[in-house]
């Protein structure tokens, strides 16, 4: 018999763990840096320093970096960064239109599909759960290929308006993956960020599941995608892959990241992982769950899980040799 772990229901986190998106932001930005340098007859370092002075005191509480996630506006901010001519303006937003459409990308990692297929053609259950607002994360998921037969939930938080939860239109592929999945996509309630337990359980709740050893938590996140799930008894199978940063995203992170607690590389997620949160797999990428695990309807699982030998816990030396490791 396969030593591989039965399970029933896959949860997943989206960006860096099944579609790139810290890479796509980072590379997008750097080249929009240099070419605005170039532009503007400016060291580059000066220009980035002048975009950090101008961040609004309004968006200093968020997570993640602070430029880069609306570059016009970062740069209208910027009086420095005004154009000084009809042509310079032109070259201007023809930055702009580069920089939007390579941070737009959103394209499955190598594998993705062909693991989803394997899932729900072996009567297993597919999540997608996220901390991204729905308006954000449908127009992403429509982009990757992403359909509703494809997933049996998508979770995500909700847009906000004044304190108010809203439902800001779509459009094209995106309104039409929303329409489709129906009442798959859970809206949840806000300010519940991950890690919480309680939207994990929501989750087993709605799927049906009833020993959480049958179910896995996929995320590139140990902190926030680990402790609900190593909390209620699920399997955390780690992508380590997605936290593996090239040389300008981690430029461009190191430049306009100003949120300590905000993690990023191999390392700082590393840094975070203790008994509450630890992965009882690694992942160099999200096609390596097919290694680990055997897809198979609840009631089956159950019943190969009564015939297996208890699982191992993953060794904290192997931890240390894995994140050595390059992709």
């Amino acid at each position: 018999m396969s030593d591989k772990k039965p399970i029933s229901l896959v949860v997943s986190d989206i960006d860096n763990t099944i579609a790139d998106k810290f890479g796509a932001w980072g590379n997008a930005l750097d080249v929009a840096m240099d070419k605005l340098a170039k532009l503007h007859g400016r060291d580059r370092a000066d220009i980035e320093q002048d975009l950090l002075a101008h961040v609004p005191d309004s968006m200093k509480h968020i997570s993640g970096p602070y430029i880069g996630k609306d570059l016009r506006m970062d740069v209208a901010l910027t009086p420095s960064l005004k154009p000084t001519s009809p042509e310079m303006e032109k070259e201007q937003e023809k930055i702009f239109h580069e920089w939007d459409k390579n941070k737009s990308k959103a394209e499955l990692y190598d594998g993705v599909l062909a693991t989803i297929n394997k899932i729900k053609a072996s009567g297993a259950k597919f999540v997608l759960y996220t901390d991204s607002r729905e308006s954000v994360c449908v127009p992403r998921l429509a982009k990757m290929g992403i359909t509703a037969d494809m997933i049996d939930g998508l979770y995500v938080l909700p847009d906000l308006k004044d304190g108010q939860i809203i439902r800001k239109p779509v459009k094209g592929k995106a309104e039409e993956l929303r329409n489709a999945l129906g009442d798959k996509l859970v809206i949840l309630e806000p300010k519940t960020n991950k890690p919480n337990p309680k939207n994990m359980q929501r989750i087993l709740d709605d799927m049906g599941v009833k020993d959480p050893s049958t179910a896995v938590m996929v995320g590139d996140n140990i902190r926030s995608d680990g402790t609900a799930a190593v909390t209620l008894g699920m399997n955390y199978a780690w992508q380590k892959g997605g936290t593996v940063i090239d040389e300008p995203t981690l430029r461009c992170y190191k430049t306009f990241c100003q949120d300590p607690n905000y993690k990023l590389t191999t390392e700082e997620h590393l840094a975070q992982m203790n008994d509450t949160n630890r992965p009882t797999e690694v992942l160099e990428g999200f096609k390596d769950l097919s290694k680990h695990y055997r897809f198979m309807p609840q009631s089956k699982a159950l019943e190969v899980k009564a015939q297996a030998k208890p699982a191992e816990k993953i060794n904290p030396a192997v931890m240390k040799h894995l994140a050595s490791k390059t992709r």
